[in-house]
């Protein structure tokens, strides 16, 4: 995610604003290297078995998805069904990390387990309980793909995680042929042309994607990424808006909301959906604080600014960016106070 933001008013360019340029465009670099979704290891051998129960902790009486992630990131690794047994095996995992799996069913609260994979730990054996939904069926995941279709999104995936885009976008492509109206395909055939930064591709696939499936979070997400990426930060809000409305828990949705909502001068919607995205995040996401002490600061509360960014050293010792930012805290303690700008 890029971040050069374009900070306070004609009427407030003071010392301050100018500091907050300077220190944001020199981090720009820095939070973009951050990659959610990094190549992965080599593909292991090992399984892992998910066990998905009813709240009478017995197995649960109908079929679910299963959809494993990388711990932190939204791109799905992979989605597989329980048996008659409710259980579902996640296999050829595509290196040791933390992961999660969520558990989606109709009539059930969408679920999530977070578990560590590694040389130690072997087979690993998920136990996952369900919770009715209250406001009657919870979503479930994407339809079950045609066998055919499925060895090609499978292989694509391995390809993604390597980081051989191309290799994906052929896979992805064969999926697409094989399940033409496949709203998940159409997003990873976006997704893998975003990572080869084919922005122009990635955006028309997005697109398809959310015209069959209005409500895909991913896709939302994604494009309002590269909406943000194209400094079209009207046509972000719009897009990451839906998104994380329909999952209000996704923290990749609010933090790049927060970055073109403070790019378009909106500091305390900016403030609000940095603060969700480093509370989500367990830890992703502590370069929002970057943009939360950007918005305080922008709001007039230069005390509040800069105990967020004492945050982010406290949380980051190491972080290549923290010079600048104690740069930055230091000109924040020097500068005359104001009084608080009037909240979005």
């Amino acid at each position: 995610m890029t971040h050069t933001s374009h900070v306070g008013c004609p009427a407030r360019r003071s010392g301050v604003a100018v500091v907050l340029i300077l220190f944001f465009a020199m981090s720009a670099e820095i939070a973009s290297a951050q990659q959610v979704h990094a190549a992965q290891d080599e593909l292991s051998d090992s399984n892992i078995t998910v066990r998905v129960f009813g709240p009478d902790n017995h197995p649960l009486g109908e079929q679910a998805f299963v959809v494993l992630y990388q711990q932190g990131s939204n791109m799905q690794l992979g989605t597989v069904t329980t048996n008659v047994g409710s259980t579902a095996v996640l296999t050829g995992m595509p290196g040791y990390g933390p992961y999660t799996v969520e558990v989606r069913a109709n009539g059930y609260k969408n679920a999530h387990k977070d578990f560590e994979y590694n040389a130690a730990s072997g087979r690993v054996e998920v136990d996952v309980v369900m919770e009715p939904a209250s406001g009657g069926a919870a979503p479930v995941g994407p339809p079950p793909l045609n066998p055919k279709a499925q060895e090609h999104v499978d292989k694509g995936l391995r390809a993604m995680h390597a980081g051989k885009f191309q290799e994906a976008q052929k896979e992805f492509t064969a999926a697409q042929k094989a399940a033409p109206d496949n709203a998940h395909v159409y997003y990873l055939l976006g997704a893998s042309y975003q990572k080869s930064n084919d922005l122009s591709n990635a955006q028309k696939y997005l697109a398809r994607a959310i015209s069959i499936d209005p409500d895909d979070v991913e896709a939302l997400i994604a494009l309002g990424q590269i909406h943000d990426q194209q400094k079209n930060y009207r046509a972000a809000i719009s897009s990451l808006e839906r998104g994380v409305t329909i999952d209000a828990k996704n923290w990749l949705g609010h933090w790049v909301l927060a970055d073109a909502y403070v790019h378009v001068g909106e500091y305390e919607k900016a403030r609000k959906n940095a603060e969700a995205a480093v509370e989500l995040g367990n830890g992703s996401a502590n370069k929002a604080l970057l943009i939360e002490g950007e918005a305080l600061a922008n709001l007039g509360r230069r005390d509040d600014a800069i105990r967020v960014l004492d945050t982010f050293i406290h949380e980051a010792p190491a972080d290549p960016a923290i010079p600048v930012v104690r740069a930055f805290i230091a000109r924040l303690q020097s500068a005359p106070r104001q009084s608080s700008a009037k909240s979005n």
